[in-house]
Formats: C-alpha cells, structure tokens, sequence
C-alpha cells in the first residue's frame, strides 16, 4: 500500500484521535496498529510481528539505548536537585528578582539559553526548575511547556558544537558535498563550514525565539492559551480547568543552606563534560588529537555515547557534592534513583511508541518519501527553498522527527537542485548558491515540524517537565506558532529571489522583513484576542 495517500492515514489518526481522546499512549497505539496493517496490506497476521520487529529495533539500537539511559540519568539528577535544594536555590534567587508573571517568564528563558547544549537537556531540566515559579505566578503549565520547548529545539540546531552540527555534517557529506576524493561529490566543499553557512537561514529557529521573547516581554495572549491564563488567574487552576491531569512532583527540601552550588556545580559537569567529549572523540589536538577545533567537531564520533557518559560522570559528581555537603546519606541514594526514574517511565514509554511509529513509517510505509515525492515537483529553482520548508514542515508533523526528516530530505535535495541548475558535478557552493537556503528551509522545517508534532518525542518531554498534557501543549502552542511559520515561508520566497545577491543580503533581507511580518502578526492577533 505504499505510495498512495494510505500511508497518510496513521499520522492522521494519531492527531485527530489525540486531539478528540486526549490520550496521547493510545493515539500513538492506534497509529501503530493502522501503519501495520496498511504496510501488510491489511494482513491482522502479520501485524503484530511487524510492530515487535520495528519495536525491537529501535531498542536494541545502541544509540537508542544511549538516549534512553541518558533520559533516565536527567530523571535521577533532577530527584536529587530537589533533594539537595539545588533548584529550590535558583527559585529563591529568581523569586528575588521576579515580581511578577513576566519576570519568572523571562527567567525561563535565560535558563534554556543557559542550556543550550542539548535539546532533550533544556527540555527536561527547564520546566522542573521553573515549574514552582510559574506556579507561584499563576502561570497555566501549558504555557511553561510553550517556553521550554520552543526553545530547546531552536537554539541546539544554531549550536555548532553540540551533537546536532556532527550529525547535519554527517548528513551533508554522505548526500554529496564533501571534499573527499573518495566520497560521490556532487559539490566540493566542507560539509562542517557548509552548516556554518546555513546557520543564518535556519529562519525558524530565529523566528521562534523572537517570538518567546516578544509574547513574554509584550505579554501577548490569545487563542486557547489564553483561556488557559484567564482560568489559572481567576481560579489558580493552571490545567485549563481539568483535575485529571496526572503530574510527577518530587519530595522537596527547602532551608537556608540551599546553595545555588548544588545546581550550578551538576549543570557545570554536564555541559563542560560533554563539550570536552565531543571534542576528544574527534581528536582536537589539546587533548591529544591531532585536528582542530572546527575539525574536532567535524569528526566527533558517538555523539550518543558522549552525552551518556557526561550523565554518568554529572551524577556521580553530584552524588558525591551532595554526600559532602551532607544533604543526603548513602542510604538514601537508591530512593533518589527510584524516584528520578519512576518519572521518566511514561516519557520513555510514550517515546519509544512514538519511535515503533515513526520507524514504520519511514521504513515500510515510506511516508516521507511520499510526501517529498508529491511536493517537489517540476519546480522553478528560484520556489526551492520556500517549498522545501513546507515539505519538511509536514515530515517532520508527520513523522515526529526533526532528524528524520533531515535524513531524508537531504538525500533528495542535494542531487536535486544540481540537476535543475543543470550545472557538471562538482560544483562549489558559489556556482550553487541556492543549495544554501535551501539546506536552510530544510532544517528549519524539521525543527519547525518537531516542534509542534504531537507525536515528536521533544512534545511529550516538554509537556511531561513541566507538568502538562502533552496534547494540550500541542494544542495551546500551535497558534503561537502560527506566525513564526508564515515568517518562515516568506523569508524562503525572498530567500530564493535574492539568491544572485551576497548570501548576507539574502540571509538578513528576508529574515529582517519576516521578523517584522512575524511579531506584527502577533501583535494583531494580540489585539484582537482571537
């Protein structure tokens, strides 16, 4: 059944069943079974080892695992923080400053620049620190997961030196652009210094955070998030008006030996060590390699295994500080790893149906391949950019993943935009230009699709940190996202006729008239409270 709108049909019933039910466990189950049953042609037989083969796959993926363990690590280390006071320090200097709604909003933010590194990081951490300053503000949870998850995805893919900048070079030297003389190069260049030029038309994630920024500062409401604030301000009920949504609260120590210490020192290990282990993985010559800064992260190896290790090596650390200070005992340690995992178990559940989902999707279902099929194509060059954003915008919505949209749109792209320039091969980036924008659109759509999938692992995270439902998070976001993509769109149909100008007027024109689109779009929908 695959190549016709059937291989549709399971991402469809997983958004109208989510949003009708509410029960994202058992959208993402009915949308299992559907996608089997249409890649076995309807077979009830087959099925069920269809779903156990592409479940065991994902698991027994050893990067997979790595991501896992490293979830339930973050679980562990948040238990401890609230054990030790770690982010009761923070929410005592932040009460300080925050005399309001907007101060402890804006403290959100600062808080997911800090954690820039790793989108999963930001999207774990953020919103159990800031979760008992928001409350104390009456800020719906709704809103704190608009804040976290808006911002993790979107500054980790601007970040050259995280896992993402290893994994997109990866991806651009395996697709043809490279300067390998062993490599099938369609365009020689350096794939690392090929991402460093698509970073300024990664519109979407500026975009995105201009709009955080805006709402928060501006205090822009409207749409059902607004509902969410009137009824949090008029009855302290921060859950739209449900009693039924289920929240992870952790045991809390508060006393004046709270020490901002105990979370700066954890938060420290994490990031510095993993920032030294991608670099030591690809060889930088200060720990004894022998390539450069920029080379080193070019060619870091097992991205996965480095974050795992700075989780094992960050808990250790942090253990051990609190064991010093004295603000836990040996004892009491195995309580603290019960607790942190008991609540990533439903994450990690409804992550790993979410990946079984994707997973046939793209392997039996080919429904990427479909869309991207469908989307692009005859096209003039000069649309290119513009149309890949929204292919990939509806991928990544519909696959639920922003690497597995890069993955395959990439692939398809590259050949595709040198076949329509009707340049030979190997051509350079200068002869063509629009390969630039166009990887551009591409990342942005994938980030743009992630964030506001409501089968995207990075969703149920957020959601999950800070204590709301993952389809009201879905649902309570999307309108505010609404706008940032119209950015997006006319940002990448300037980009595409601005492309015989310098890349920095191309780059800066549209994003400068985009942002302008953007932030009026919600000051006009501000004003009317739609």
């Amino acid at each position: 059944m695959t190549g016709t709108w059937l291989v549709l049909l399971p991402t469809i019933i997983v958004l109208i069943s989510a949003f009708t039910i509410k029960k994202l466990q058992f959208s993402l189950m009915l949308g299992i079974i559907s996608a089997a049953l249409i890649a076995t042609n309807f077979s009830i037989i087959k099925i069920f080892p269809l779903i156990a083969l592409r479940f065991w796959q994902k698991v027994a993926d050893l990067e997979n695992i790595y991501i896992l363990s490293f979830i339930v690590i973050l679980g562990i280390f948040v238990a401890l923080l609230a054990i030790t006071g770690g982010a009761s320090a923070f929410a005592k200097i932040v009460n300080k400053r925050a005399k309001n709604a907007k101060m402890a909003e804006t403290s959100s933010i600062f808080l997911s620049f800090a954690l820039f590194i790793d989108d999963y990081l930001s999207n774990l951490k953020v919103g159990y620190i800031m979760r008992p300053i928001t409350d104390k503000f009456k800020i719906p949870r709704v809103k704190l997961a608009f804040l976290v998850h808006s911002m993790a995805g979107a500054l980790v893919i601007i970040t050259p030196f995280s896992n993402w900048g290893a994994f997109i070079s990866g991806q651009l030297n395996s697709s043809g652009i490279s300067k390998d003389p062993n490599e099938t190069i369609r365009i020689f260049a350096d794939p690392f210094f090929s991402y460093l030029k698509c970073i300024p038309f990664i519109f979407y994630s500026f975009l995105i955070i201009a709009t955080v920024i805006f709402i928060v500062r501006r205090q822009i409401a409207f749409g059902p998030m607004k509902k969410h604030e009137d009824i949090a301000e008029e009855t302290g009920n921060l859950f739209g008006g449900r009693t039924d949504v289920k929240t992870h609260e952790l045991e809390k120590t508060s006393n004046s030996h709270d020490s901002i210490l105990d979370l700066i020192i954890p938060l420290g290990t994490l990031i510095s060590s993993i920032i030294i282990g991608f670099l030591y993985s690809g060889g930088f010559y200060l720990l004894g390699g022998t390539r450069s800064f920029s080379g080193a992260l070019r060619n870091m190896e097992n991205p996965f295994l480095v974050v795992f290790l700075a989780g094992i090596l960050t808990l250790t650390v942090s253990f051990l500080f609190a064991l010093v200070r004295h603000k836990i005992t040996i004892k009491k340690i195995p309580g603290v790893c019960v607790s942190g995992t008991k609540m990533m178990i439903e994450p990690v559940v409804m992550i790993l149906l979410a990946w079984t989902m994707g997973k046939i999707l793209s392997d039996d279902l080919h429904t990427g391949s479909y869309l991207a099929s469908t989307l692009l194509g005859a096209i003039n060059i000069k649309f290119i950019p513009v149309i890949l954003f929204i292919t990939s915008a509806i991928c990544g919505i519909a696959t639920g993943t922003s690497w597995g949209t890069m993955m395959l749109l990439i692939p398809i792209a590259i050949p595709m935009i040198t076949g329509l320039l009707q340049v030979p091969v190997p051509t350079t980036l200068e002869h063509a230009a629009i390969v630039i924008p166009s990887l551009g659109a591409i990342f942005s759509g994938a980030i743009c699709g992630d964030h506001i999938s409501p089968i995207s692992e990075t969703t149920i995270m957020a959601a999950m940190s800070s204590g709301s439902d993952p389809i009201d998070h879905t649902y309570t976001q999307m309108p505010y996202a609404i706008p940032a993509i119209i950015g997006c769109c006319i940002a990448f149909l300037m980009a595409g006729f601005f492309i015989n100008y310098s890349w920095w007027i191309s780059s800066v024109g549209s994003f400068s008239i985009s942002l302008l689109i953007t932030l009026g779009l919600l000051a006009l929908f501000n004003k009317r409270k739609c």
